[in-house]
């Protein structure tokens, strides 16, 4: 099961990116893809709160920089966080020697307990 994290950092929708929010913020989009856009804002609140956010921005040049540094940090953030998971999880091989090393302790214990009733 995929989190809501996961979607808003992997799966942004294919057909909106940060040229065509600013178009539509600077007014340079046909009927048709404004009307796409708008439509796109209705369906998802990250893409309404990431227009409404950039439309607050007063200097519009900065935009560029600041979502520049937003996208490092969130990278670093992600990247931290998914570190201290994966190093939660022991990895395939671990396992296998860990599966491997408890099936042997139960086959010694049962050997071990079988010789001492039978003797």
């Amino acid at each position: 099961m995929k989190s809501k994290w996961n979607d808003i950092i992997n799966d942004p929708p294919a057909d909106v990116n940060e040229k065509m929010l600013m178009d539509y913020l600077e007014g340079k989009l046909d009927e048709e893809e404004k009307h796409h856009v708008e439509k796109l804002m209705a369906d998802s609140g990250f893409i309404n709160d990431a227009v409404e956010g950039l439309s607050e921005m007063k200097d519009k040049q900065k935009i560029a920089t600041v979502l520049q540094q937003l996208n490092a940090q969130l990278h670093t953030k992600t990247s931290q966080k998914r570190k201290k998971y994966n190093q939660l999880i022991p990895d395939q091989q671990t396992l296998t020697i860990a599966s491997i090393v408890t099936i042997l302790l139960l086959v010694v214990i049962a050997f071990v307990i079988y010789k001492m009733m039978q003797g």
